[in-house]
């Protein structure tokens, strides 16, 4: 299990990639991996012992925050979307297309377009 640290620009460069995003991940970030992939499969989320083998961490305004991406993954995506809904309040989770809007101004080649667009 690798988890690599990206920076915000690297981070606003994932357009098109889904995945959760968890906010206020202190401590080790293994157990967090190990604790998430162990709390997804309880909740019938990760299907067919499949895992989340690759995670990213990043820091924002103060917070370690990790990144599952779901390529190469079985998920059950409606139940991950209410699991997401329920943990919201304890681990700030969002999907990756919410958060790179919300927190960091959009990605990269979003605003490439916009910028293109307000200028023809």
């Amino acid at each position: 299990m690798e988890i690599k640290n990206i920076s915000l620009h690297e981070l606003r460069k994932m357009n098109g990639i889904e995945g959760l995003v968890l906010q206020g991940c202190g401590g080790n970030l293994q157990e967090w991996v190990d604790g998430i992939n162990d709390m997804l499969t309880e909740s019938g989320i990760l299907r067919n012992g499949s895992q989340f083998d690759k995670a990213y961490t990043f820091k924002n305004e103060g917070l370690t925050c990790l990144l599952f991406p779901f390529d190469d993954v079985q998920l059950d995506v409606g139940r991950l979307a209410m699991w997401r809904l329920e943990t919201r309040e304890n681990f700030g989770s969002m999907w990756l297309s919410d958060y790179v809007p919300n927190n960091l101004g959009g990605f990269i080649e979003e605003q490439i377009e916009n910028l293109e667009m307000e200028m023809n």
